[in-house]
């Protein structure tokens, strides 16, 4: 039988900036995507603070509220991204298919000629590697299963810092008491759905007739709703190294006040449409597409786009797109978010070479940026009109980007990075 391995780095974010701040250790921090005093989110809370109820999404004015000794973190996404890298690629040594699930979460095929209790004693050697290689302060739980699901759900069981396999054997007594909102899969919405039907453990959902929750949820969400409650798991893994080609790259900035000038708005999307441009050369791919869309202070938003004759891949040729849909905006309220989009990708190679030499020589330029930021990190050369800008934008880590972890640019050692 095939046995699935699932990780989930404990309290990822905080317990990192705690591995390279030892004064923060023990400590309860939130690291949010912008400073103490700015509108924004905790994306992720220290394990000392999750004892005061704080949850990742929560804003920080209301995890302030819960814990006032909370310490609040810009999010350093470089030191976390590297990191996850680093992660998956340990890993790769137990098996080929590391099937990455978010920037803190993979599932690794163990295979099916290896005993349960091998499963386990792996399982505790990889959490040791990786408080040996990755950080003394860095935890992980591990579950172990013959399935995905319920691999995830064993990992969940002992948090954190715990290992717990589930073979076929315990399956009906763990399914007897557990509620199935434990389940990855059910969530606010199916959860109050299945108890109105009198099912609230895992076990009560697989007695429930096929047919009936075929009825009530459809072929595809009804079929998996009865096998997983009788225990029939998908075990196929798919590596991270690939994962298909995006269809868009984009950025967006929730700002931390509101602003009603025009001219500001374009420094926030100059900055971000470098970002993007960043990206698509890392990817080495171009696009045609421009999409940009602004949220207002009311929480109505504007949005438009048009289609390039030629592809682009340098951030000012997308900002220039950009800011001609900007420029036909007819109404103008307080802006709360900035975004832009790239789409319509294809590989650089497949692309038509630009006509102009000006265009070429930009591109070139945009390349040979890229090395030295590589090498000296983000943003050692950039363009003086996004100087100011660029210092008040973090980049908020979006954790179910899973191309992101693919190491495609070889980046310096973010823990040599300082609060």
């Amino acid at each position: 039988m095939r046995k699935i391995l699932h990780i989930d780095m404990n309290s990822y974010f905080a317990t990192l900036e705690q591995q390279a701040h030892p004064n923060l250790r023990g400590k309860p921090i939130g690291v949010a995507g912008k400073g103490k005093g700015e509108r924004t989110v905790v994306c992720g809370a220290s394990i000392e603070a999750k004892k005061f109820g704080l949850k990742s999404g929560m804003s920080t004015w209301e995890a302030l509220r819960l814990c006032p000794q909370l310490i609040i973190i810009p999010a350093t996404y470089d030191r976390y991204s590297f990191t996850s890298k680093r992660i998956f690629d340990l890993l790769e040594r137990f098996g080929p298919k590391v099937d990455v699930f978010s920037i803190d979460e993979a599932f690794l095929d163990l295979g099916t000629d290896i005993s349960w209790e091998e499963a386990g004693n792996l399982g505790i050697k990889i959490k040791q590697l990786i408080r040996t290689e990755i950080g003394e302060w860095v935890s992980s739980s591990v579950g172990i299963s013959y399935g995905r699901v319920l691999a995830k759900l064993a990992s969940e069981m002992q948090k954190p810092d715990g290992l717990t396999v589930i073979r076929p054997e315990d399956f009906a007594r763990i399914a007897a008491i557990m509620p199935i909102e434990e389940l990855c899969g059910i969530g606010f919405r199916l959860r109050p759905r299945l108890n109105r039907m009198g099912i609230n453990t895992i076990a009560e959902m697989g007695r429930m007739p096929r047919d009936m929750l075929i009825t009530v949820f459809g072929l595809h969400t009804g079929s998996w709703l009865h096998d997983i409650g009788n225990g029939i798991d998908n075990n196929i893994l798919h590596s991270w190294r690939d994962l298909p080609q995006e269809k868009s790259i984009g950025h967006s900035y929730t700002l931390p006040h509101n602003i009603s000038n025009l001219s500001d708005v374009k420094k926030v999307l100059l900055l971000l449409s470098e970002r993007v441009g960043v990206r698509l050369r890392a990817k080495r791919l171009v696009g045609k597409t421009i999409s940009t869309y602004l949220r207002f202070e009311d929480g109505s938003g504007w949005g438009e786009r048009h289609t390039q004759k030629e592809y682009l891949l340098d951030g000012y040729q997308i900002y220039r797109a950009g800011e001609r849909l900007l420029n036909g905006a007819s109404v103008l309220k307080p802006v709360r978010l900035v975004a832009i989009t790239i789409s319509d990708l294809v590989s650089q190679y497949e692309a038509t070479s630009p006509l102009f030499e000006a265009t070429q020589a930009n591109e070139e330029l945009a390349l040979a940026v890229d090395k030295i930021n590589n090498r000296y990190g983000e943003w050692a050369v950039h363009r003086g009109l996004i100087h100011k800008i660029r210092q008040r934008i973090f980049n908020l880590p979006d954790g179910r980007d899973k191309r992101k972890y693919v190491p495609e640019i070889t980046h310096i050692n973010p823990f040599t990075k300082r609060i």
